[in-house]
């Protein structure tokens, strides 16, 4: 596990909930979405501009934290997952990357995309 004083940022990690659309598929149901909240190193990898033909911010990032919520339950996040952290709005790119120690696992890593504009 990660040591709590380098988790310093509280993030809101969302999951959709699940329904059934009028073709009978199951697909994400973001307003019964539940939220737990969670501590994590947050770290901005890049960022760029997309100017063709439009002023969009993109930021790529990349979130830490041990395989339990602020209440010592285990976490689990989806690829479909977002993350919400000062002001920002990310999405899950991919799963989420499990790091193992010999014995257990670790902590996750987790890959986030934001795109502003």
């Amino acid at each position: 596990m990660i040591a709590d004083d380098l988790l310093m940022h509280r993030v809101d990690v969302e999951q959709p909930g699940r329904k059934t659309d009028r073709y009978g598929n199951d697909v994400d149901d973001w307003s019964a979405s539940t939220h737990t909240a969670v501590d994590a190193w947050m770290q901005q990898n890049t960022g760029a501009e997309d100017t063709d033909g439009r002023n969009a911010q993109i930021g790529e990032w990349l979130m830490i934290c041990n395989p339990f919520d602020v209440n010592g339950d285990p976490l689990t996040i989806r690829g479909e997952a977002r993350v919400h952290w000062d002001g920002l709005d990310l999405e899950v790119v991919g799963p989420p990357g499990p790091a193992y120690e010999p014995a257990e696992l670790h902590h996750y890593e987790i890959r986030l995309k934001t795109v502003q504009g």
